[in-house]
């Protein structure tokens, strides 16, 4: 598939390999915490090669990139939580507010806070049934800052599911969530 990656551990050219054993030559995705259309991108790609999707993104200053950059996704701005409290959440935002990949709902550490802002909130099944016509994608590409496990738990997998799911192995307390995401995989 080719040695050019956007995604920070080769994540795109696995992928890639993965749907070419699917039979899957451009497939479709969902992009939650997609932080740029190409640096740090699991998604890019996959763009590039045809595929279409849905990127959301919570920190408003990186959504217009999308929409510049990919016009033919769906590019959303919000922040995506498991259970739905409220219309917006606060998004912490460290570092350099056009590239850090290290903003988060929950508290940074180890990292200088730059600012607090107030973002809308969705689940992942509401992106699902609002920005991709109640049909979920072949891939569901997650990289929520320590979110991703409760994100995935709240997910309504009886109306279907993604075919392939990518997420981040890293616990709130930042440890390796790699045991509860085999766990919750299994049982759904």
């Amino acid at each position: 598939y080719g040695g050019r990656t956007y995604a920070q551990h080769g994540d795109d050219l696995a992928l890639l390999n993965l749907f070419g054993c699917l039979r899957i030559s451009q497939p479709s995705y969902l992009d939650i915490g997609a932080h740029h259309p190409f640096h740090l991108s699991n998604t890019a790609l996959l763009y590039q090669r045809g595929s279409r999707g849905v990127n959301v993104e919570a920190n408003p200053a990186l959504i217009d990139e999308f929409k510049k950059a990919r016009p033919e996704d769906v590019n959303v701005y919000a922040a995506v939580v498991g259970t739905k409290k409220t219309d917006t959440v606060k998004l912490n935002r460290v570092g350099n507010t056009n590239d850090c990949g290290l903003n988060s709902l929950l508290p940074v550490k180890g990292h200088t806070l730059l600012d607090t802002v107030e973002v809308p909130a969705v689940t992942a099944d509401e992106i699902v049934t609002t920005y991709a016509n109640g049909c979920w994608p072949d891939l569901l590409t997650i990289d929520a800052e320590g979110m991703d496990v409760e994100i995935l738990s709240s997910i309504d997998y009886r109306a279907g599911g993604p075919k392939v799911i990518c997420a981040e192995a890293m616990s709130p307390s930042g440890g390796d969530a790699c045991a509860e995401l085999r766990a919750l995989m299994s049982k759904r």
